[in-house]
């Protein structure tokens, strides 16, 4: 081991506010809010990624992007909004001595004029934090030439109440988790948090991903998340008529 459990104890202190709660040696974890673990095994991310471009887009501490460049990925691109030496990233990059490029954007601006395209992409607790999640959407699929895993809160079982409180959706009415709705937030009604937007249903994030020309391989809801495995499509009148509101766009 690189480090020894009191030295990577007191690494792990130098990081203010950590997401990731990663085990960076047998029984010594960062203290994140987000299980990394539990998620990884939802995910079924490839166990061998060898030769494969890998984009982690609101990547935040990098236990993700780092997992799959130790997994062989040939090049691994994380971006986040914040710089490296908000997160945890650097820390994490030391203890795995990962080779991950991290670089500070806006997904908003992953174009494959500045970033190539990619095997894998991860999506993961982005969507919902946008105010134009169809755009980056877009984005991805304009980047994205294999696969794009997204997972995202979901409504499905916490409705946002007028009166504040929370409902599943079905109690309201079974018939809604088949339309493909979103909860709008406009200030910070979810979780106190003012960067929370929408609140989609599950079949509207699959909705949305199929908009943006990506077939569902899978999805899992557990709770107020959900995951889903996609992968890229050509349907030639989705295509059509993406290109058609970006011209539309321009006028």
């Amino acid at each position: 081991m690189k480090y020894s459990k009191e030295e990577l104890s007191i690494k792990i202190q130098q990081v203010k506010h950590w997401y990731h709660t990663v085990e960076v040696a047998p029984g010594v974890f960062t203290p994140g809010i987000r299980n990394c673990q539990e998620l990884l095994e939802l995910l079924e991310l490839p166990d061998d990624c060898g030769g494969l471009r890998v984009l982690d887009l609101g990547a935040s501490d990098g236990f993700f992007a780092i997992t799959l460049n130790r997994r062989g990925a040939k090049e691994t691109v994380a971006i986040d909004y914040r710089p490296a030496e908000k997160t945890g990233f650097p820390i994490l990059q030391d203890i795995f001595d990962s080779k991950v490029r991290f670089i500070t954007d806006n997904v908003y601006n992953i174009t494959p004029e500045d970033y190539g395209e990619f095997d894998i992409v991860l999506c993961l607790g982005v969507v919902y934090h946008l105010r134009n999640p169809l755009l980056l959407l877009d984005r991805i699929r304009e980047v994205c030439k294999g696969w794009l895993y997204l997972e995202s809160f979901v409504i499905d079982n916490r409705l946002i109440t007028k009166d504040g409180g929370e409902r599943p959706l079905a109690d309201i009415s079974q018939e809604l988790l088949g339309i493909p709705i979103m909860q709008f937030y406009p200030r910070n009604e979810l979780d106190g948090d003012y960067t929370n937007w929408w609140g989609p249903n599950s079949t509207c994030l699959k909705e949305m991903l199929e908009s943006a020309n990506f077939t569902i391989i899978f999805q899992k809801v557990l709770g107020s998340r959900a995951v889903f495995k996609c992968k890229v499509n050509d349907d030639s009148d989705t295509k059509y008529w993406r290109q058609l509101e970006r011209s539309a766009m321009l006028y």
